[in-house]
């Protein structure tokens, strides 16, 4: 590859499960839900979606406590074995991105796209439209590319502003 820069993206599923569910039951969309399974004895939330998690409802509360503060919680059943068949899907559906993809357990995918931006008109083009892709077909994703595998999925999950670290070849 000579002194071309190895570039990664991550792709990083907000909500996954609960974006899957919505798809299916449209009304959804307007409710505060969660997927909930058994662990241990009682029923933990395994899934949120943004309107539950913005009035203080997170991955692994206890359904009884999320009902204490949200009493219409709506709470579905897990369907076992769905995020890995949905990122397996994904990860297939992504080789027109990349032909490096790879499931990243749980929530997002890791591309190595050294190469491939380019036919995208360049590195912003391309995550828009990785990005735009996925939200219309109604997930909400966060999606970072740098240097490293680690710092991509770093930004995705944690950064604030620019989804995209630029390389510094001086370094």
């Amino acid at each position: 590859m000579g002194d071309m820069a190895r570039r990664f993206v991550s792709i990083w599923f907000r909500h996954l499960m609960t974006d899957w569910f919505t798809l299916r039951q449209p009304l959804l969309r307007e409710l505060p839900f969660v997927i909930s399974a058994p662990s241990h004895g009682r029923m933990v939330i395994i899934a949120v979606n943004a309107l539950a998690e913005q009035q203080g409802i997170y991955t692994g509360m206890a359904v009884a406590d999320a009902r204490a503060i949200i009493p219409s919680l709506n709470v579905l059943d897990e369907n076992p074995g769905l995020v890995d068949k949905l990122l397996r899907r994904m990860a297939e559906w992504c080789i027109r991105f990349s032909p490096l993809v790879a499931v990243d357990k749980q929530d997002g995918l890791l591309m190595e796209v050294t190469g491939c931006p380019h036919l995208w008109g360049g590195d912003s083009y391309y995550l828009i439209a990785i990005s735009q892709r996925f939200k219309a077909h109604g997930y909400n994703v966060r999606v970072s590319m740098a240097d490293t595998i680690g710092c991509a999925w770093a930004i995705a999950r944690f950064g604030h502003q620019s989804l995209l670290v630029e390389s510094d070849k001086n370094l």
